[in-house]
């Protein structure tokens, strides 16, 4: 990498692509006596919730958003469509999942075909700044844990206004930039910090609002975070002492090699307030 800076989009995508992702997820599920046909939502969330709270997070995020079945929704950076899934099913609506890595892409929508909800996702290869979708085509857009990689979010932004109809909300559930100094790496989201573009939560809605956007709400839920943490801690020491059986998670094939020392220093850069956990809405006008 000497010499040059990893800006490009191409990579953001070689940080989170993997070969054969989605056969790599469904032999995880067959370790713990799971197949294509038995899974169920709960089985995927497992593997597919990765951003801090998981599911509980979405469902949050859904909730604040008024989702109602029949809404589109746009999850601008959708990964391998954990969160779409469970929107999908929780709130029955129709999801468009954008994400810069093709193999995401690949795998999310394998997922959506073993989850039942392949007709009410549809899957797309694409950057989040210009995504090529329709003026004012959806209800709702989200963006949850996504951004970190993007420096120019205010593009993101303007896309998510651009996509929305007129008194849409949109939201994001990211990774924000802490008051106490940079990030140590690596980090789930970066190997190395020139793929890292943290910014506090205040600039990121004020970037909100300089698309049209109008503010709804802001909140920090960096302490809900580092709670969770906390918990699943405890949850694995205990299951270590009792040389239980690892629960099911995928965290080792999503990050590679580097998966603990990325989760040690996510775990870290919290305690350190080196990053905060930011959720906010906003209404188009």
């Amino acid at each position: 990498m000497s010499g040059t800076v990893p800006d490009a989009p191409s990579d953001v995508a070689r940080h989170y692509g993997h070969a054969d992702l989605a056969d790599r997820m469904i032999a995880r599920l067959a370790e713990h006596g799971i197949t294509p046909e038995t899974a169920t939502l709960d089985d995927l969330a497992a593997l597919d919730q990765m951003h801090l709270r998981g599911r509980e997070a979405t469902i949050e995020v859904g909730e604040k958003l008024g989702l109602k079945p029949g809404l589109s929704v746009l999850d601008l950076g959708s990964g391998i469509g954990g969160p779409a899934r469970v929107l999908a099913a929780h709130f029955e609506v129709q999801v468009t999942a954008l994400d810069l890595t093709p193999e995401f892409g690949a795998t999310c929508a394998v997922l959506n075909e073993i989850a039942g909800l392949a007709d009410r996702i549809t899957v797309v290869t694409g950057d989040a700044t210009a995504t090529g979708l329709p003026d004012a085509a959806f209800d709702r857009v989200v963006t949850l844990h996504a951004t970190m990689n993007i420096p120019d979010k205010a593009g993101v932004y303007r896309e998510a206004y651009r996509c929305l109809k007129p008194g849409g909300l949109f939201a994001f559930y990211d990774v924000t930039a802490g008051p106490n100094g940079s990030p140590h790496f690596p980090v789930p989201w970066a190997g190395v910090p020139e793929i890292s573009h943290l910014i506090p939560a205040e600039a990121m809605a004020n970037m909100a609002e300089a698309a049209g956007f109008r503010r709804v709400e802001v909140t920090d839920l960096t302490e809900e975070a580092r709670s969770r943490i906390a918990e699943q801690r405890a949850a694995a020491e205990r299951q270590k002492a009792q040389n239980a059986k690892p629960p099911l998670q995928a965290g080792d094939i999503l990050m590679g090699a580097q998966a603990a020392d990325k989760q040690r220093n996510l775990r870290r850069n919290l305690e350190e307030g080196r990053v905060a956990i930011s959720m906010a809405v906003f209404v188009k006008g």
